[in-house]
Order: structure tokens, then C-alpha cells, then sequence
């Protein structure tokens, strides 16, 4: 028996007879829709990857750049400390 009788008498399928197993054509149109997803995801990491090592690229060269500021203000101050020592 597949159906249920209910109460206005109507045949209702039965809940586990609603589980169909999938065909093969709607699975590869799951699939193709799953892999167009994975692709678009995959273009947008790359893009982001890309912009990401650009941005780092350039915060580095900021730092080495301030970090030599600050080590020849550091070595002028010395210079400075040692003149007014033996003056």
C-alpha cells in the first residue's frame, strides 16, 4: 500500500514513497551547477589572492621604507649625543 487515506478521504502518498532517487540527468544538472559554482568561487579567490599579494607587496615596502627613516634618525641622534658629548 503506497497511500494514505485522510481524514477527507483523499488519497496522500505515502512520506517515504515522496524520497525519489534522483535520475541520472537531474544529478549532472546538480553537478554542472555545482561545478559552475565552484568555478566562479574559484575566479573570485585568485582575484582576491592576487590583490591580496599586491597590497602585501606594497605594505612591505612601506615598512622597510619607514624602518630605514627611523634607523637613520636613530643614527643622527647618536651622532648628535656623541658631537654635544665632546663638545
Amino acid at each position: 500500500m503506497n497511500s494514505v487515506t485522510t481524514v477527507k478521504g483523499l488519497d496522500m502518498p505515502r512520506p517515504a514513497s515522496l524520497h525519489l532517487r534522483p535520475t541520472e540527468d537531474i544529478r549532472a544538472v546538480r553537478l554542472a551547477r555545482e561545478n559552475a559554482c565552484l568555478i566562479l568561487d574559484n575566479t573570485r579567490l585568485r582575484v582576491e589572492y592576487e590583490q591580496l599579494l599586491s597590497s602585501t607587496e606594497t605594505w612591505i615596502r612601506l615598512y622597510e621604507a619607514a624602518l630605514e627613516r627611523a634607523n637613520a634618525a636613530a643614527r643622527e641622534c647618536a651622532r648628535l649625543r656623541e658631537e654635544a658629548a665632546n663638545s
